[in-house]
């Protein structure tokens, strides 16, 4: 059995990146966890998105490339670093920019920079954003050593910040850029005790560049919503972003990832943790894929090792679980393949209250594009055995949330686990085919957004957030200890309509009802009294009554019951009369 492999934990920040700057000097100057920071403290390190010199003796040359950034008083030369600060949990205590001195020298100031609209590749002195007043100082530099200021009045949270060095001496001074990835500028950021994780996620993402919906990223109003979703998530102090699969339509080829994930969703990577969907095996391997979030070639990373794709971390008090839903391509997902054997270590070895794992496709969906994947059932047998509370699915282009249940769809509201689909990423939306499934509480087909989920100790909070287009919201809360505490019946059914009355048989059909939290079971009465159920995994909006009589009238009514319990309202009864013979 191979032996547990865990993810990076809650404590462990990673850097910004994009696909195609530095990725592998990116991975490998992840951000670190302190081990001299208090256990009520974080510390997150970045490194910057852009940085490069001015120079006013050439007022109309760029230095963005450059490995040594040159800092002087005479001729004027100052260097523009940007941070995306993401992801801060708890409030801001402290923050140093480290930088990395080429010679020895006098100290340099920071300055504020208001607009942070400026290109590494197109800033020239000329075109330079002012600066603002002195903020901090270095001491002096040595060289092959790191220099730090304090920044803390430059970094109030979440977001981007522009600054500049400068100095006044006429000597100049000199410190290594983002180009060297041992030389890099980091800022340094210490937050007070967080607060309970937030996540967002979401599946079926970006759309394809090449469509005639993309529109220059922006889509339309059915299609190609990519950025209006990942606008929900920048700046909201996230502790975690998973997307959940199919991250780049059609082929996620290189190309397409640099033009439509990469500008909008991969503002969040840094905080994210993905896995892999159908697009991404487009490619050989998923080789894009892994090249985009471990670096190219790089074996392990943000997204697991490579040719697996499965991995896990902590948040918090919850263990968290990535899974590779593409059986087929990792050696099967059946008892005692790589992963199952790889999941049943992992849950034994994170004996946590509370678990959340998350895959590309669902196990049980109401869509008829997607109904079912029963080669994942041994991911969720080992899951249910080790009391998970949450798994996360994409796969179909909807959100759809049930109750608790187990493995073979029986409603548990004692130790089941609660599905929720989110393939709500952008991309598009579904066929209009559905069949209500056992323990769908609530499904929209129509909206774009991202799932939301606070991860309390004991407990989570789950939201549905739409993109600005969309008004469609769920909401609710659960315990990872205890069972649901569920007041709210279903509503009441329609009347049977039947259909196909012979002397000795009459079919009823009705229209699936809705629940909070999901119908578990409809109870068939003639004339009062209770004939038959359809429940559990045979949960069926039908039901045939054989036992009817020739000659008779009967009076067929329903009453759906959720899986705590609940009973609704009985429907309106509706009359049958049977043939003679």
């Amino acid at each position: 059995m191979n032996e547990p492999r865990s993810h990076q934990p809650d404590s462990i920040r990673r850097h910004p990146r994009g696909l195609l700057a530095g990725l592998a000097a990116l991975a490998a100057a992840s951000a670190l966890a302190t081990s001299a920071a208090p256990a009520s403290a974080s510390t997150y390190v970045f490194t910057p998105v852009a940085d490069a010199r001015v120079n006013a003796a050439s007022p109309d040359t760029n230095y963005g490339s450059g490995k040594a950034a040159v800092v002087d008083g005479s001729p004027l030369n100052r260097d523009y670093l940007r941070f995306d600060v993401v992801g801060l949990q708890g409030t801001v205590t402290s923050a140093t920019l480290s930088l990395y001195a080429l010679a020895d020298g006098g100290g340099v100031d920071v300055r504020t920079v208001a607009d942070d609209s400026w290109s590494e590749r197109r800033i020239t002195f000329d075109n330079a954003p002012p600066v603002g007043p002195v903020a901090a100082s270095s001491e002096a530099l040595v060289a092959g050593s790191r220099a730090t200021i304090d920044a803390a009045a430059l970094v109030p949270g979440d977001g981007v910040i522009s600054m500049a060095l400068t100095t006044a001496s006429t000597v100049a001074r000199k410190v290594g850029t983002r180009e060297v990835s041992a030389q890099t500028p980091q800022l340094i950021v210490t937050t007070s005790a967080p607060d309970d994780p937030v996540i967002a996620a979401a599946g079926d993402i970006a759309c394809d560049p090449d469509s005639s919906l993309f529109n220059g990223g922006a889509g339309t109003t059915s299609a190609c919503r990519q950025m209006a979703t990942s606008n929900l998530m920048v700046g909201r102090g996230l502790a975690a972003v998973l997307p959940l699969g199919d991250l780049q339509y059609e082929d996620a080829t290189a190309s397409a990832f640099s033009a439509s994930y990469d500008p909008s969703w991969g503002r969040l990577a840094a905080l994210s943790h993905p896995v892999p969907g159908d697009k991404e095996y487009r490619q050989t391997g998923a080789y894009t894929y892994f090249d985009y979030w471990n670096g190219p070639g790089i074996a392990s990373g943000p997204a697991g090792e490579r040719g697996e794709g499965y991995y896990s971390y902590d948040l918090g008090s919850w263990h968290v679980i990535a899974l590779n839903s593409r059986c087929d391509q990792i050696g099967g997902c059946g008892q005692g393949s790589p992963e199952e054997s790889w999941l049943a270590a992992d849950l034994a070895a994170h004996p946590a209250s509370c678990i959340l794992a998350y895959m590309h496709h669902p196990l049980f969906t109401s869509s008829g594009r997607d109904p079912e994947n029963p080669q994942l059932k041994p991911l969720w047998q080992d899951l249910y055995a080790a009391h998970a509370d949450v798994v996360l699915a994409g796969g179909d282009h909807a959100y759809e949330r049930f109750a608790r249940q187990d493995p073979d769809r029986n409603p548990d509201p004692v130790a089941g686990i609660r599905e929720i689909v989110a393939g709500t990423g952008g991309a598009g939306h579904p066929g209009s085919k559905v069949r209500t499934r056992p323990n769908s509480g609530v499904r929209n087909a129509t909206t774009f957004g991202v799932v939301e989920l606070t991860l309390r100790p004991g407990s989570y909070d789950w939201r549905f957030v739409p993109e600005s287009r969309g008004t469609f919201a769920d909401a609710g809360s659960d315990s990872c200890t205890a069972p649901t505490s569920d007041g709210e019946p279903p509503a009441r059914p329609a009347a049977p309509v039947a259909g196909n009355v012979t002397a000795h048989r009459v079919d009823l059909t009705w229209p699936a009802t809705t629940d909070n939290d999901g119908v578990a079971l409809y109870t068939v009465l003639r004339d009062g009294t209770e004939i038959g159920t359809t429940a559990g995994s045979s949960l069926a909006t039908a039901f045939s009554d054989a036992g009817a009589q020739p000659g008779r009238t009967y009076s067929y009514s329903l009453v759906a019951q959720d899986a705590v319990g609940n009973r609704s309202q009985e429907s309106p009864p509706t009359v049958v009369t049977t043939p003679n013979r």
